[in-house]
């Protein structure tokens, strides 16, 4: 099948910064989130292609369980910033799973951000969900108490959100009208893909005067491995067949665990 896009097209989109005000490439160590489950889905037809990156886990900064999204392609839409007055662009959006006060009604009330002992419900989108206070379960899925400020050996709320996303992972991830606030409706879906190998990467203007910068790029191009050339295969071809990986998946938080630390 012909598409008027190729490989080196959707890789070198991968590895700019421009497109919108604010850009962001795939990021599993931002020091304002803890991730849980993460995910990516693939959409393309002959002209259109486009890749939306979610993770699911705790904000920091907005205090509450979301799904963080990062939108690539040459099709995009809905990128403009909602505030009255503002007209930047961004490809990152959320969409909220607990917020702020549901996860305050479970709080121990002693030390910030653990859940209560006898707190036995959150409510997750619109369903109540059972909170587990067995800590063996938790440690064996790699999961253990804050080490800090915490004499009651209680689980924190990224730590509960992490547990929680792995027993009901349906509904931790987006739905497929979430998937799609930015995108084209008759768009087509390709295939989704919940493990992969990832590399840090971002690109940076370095400001070398008030006036001059220089491109500043951190860790390791898409184009210098295979998950993204493969995945833009898959984009250009429309043949999810060509999505052979060989290097062992890394996305799970377990990978990542300077994420959510200064």
């Amino acid at each position: 099948m012909n598409s008027s896009f190729t490989q080196k097209d959707i890789i070198n989109y991968l590895e700019e910064t421009d497109q919108e005000t604010y850009h962001f490439f795939i990021d599993f160590e931002h020091p304002y989130f803890y991730p849980a489950g993460s995910r990516l889905t693939l959409y393309a037809d002959e002209k259109r292609w486009a890749i939306v990156f979610e993770k699911s886990g705790y904000s920091t900064g907005n205090n509450c369980g979301e799904i963080e999204f990062a939108y690539f392609g040459n099709c995009l839409r809905n990128l403009q910033n909602k505030i009255p007055g503002n007209s930047t662009t961004s490809n990152m959006k959320h969409v909220i799973l607990i917020n702020n006060t549901d996860l305050e009604k479970v709080d121990n009330g002693e030390f910030e951000g653990l859940v209560a002992n006898d707190k036995d419900k959150i409510k997750v989108r619109d369903t109540f969900l059972s909170i587990e206070h067995d800590t063996s379960k938790y440690l064996a899925i790699g999961i253990n108490p804050r080490d800090y400020d915490n004499p009651k050996r209680l689980f924190d709320f990224y730590s509960t959100i992490r547990y929680l996303d792995e027993q009901y992972p349906d509904i931790f991830r987006a739905t497929d009208k979430e998937l799609r606030m930015c995108l084209p409706d008759d768009l087509p879906k390709l295939m989704q893909i919940n493990q992969w190998h990832h590399k840090t990467y971002a690109k940076y203007k370095h400001m070398t005067s008030p006036t001059t910068y220089e491109d500043e790029e951190v860790g390791t191009k898409p184009s210098d491995y295979e998950t993204y050339k493969m995945i833009a295969d898959v984009l250009v071809s429309r043949d999810t067949t060509k999505w052979k990986p060989t290097l062992k998946p890394n996305n799970d938080w377990r990978n990542w665990l300077k994420a959510g630390h200064m």
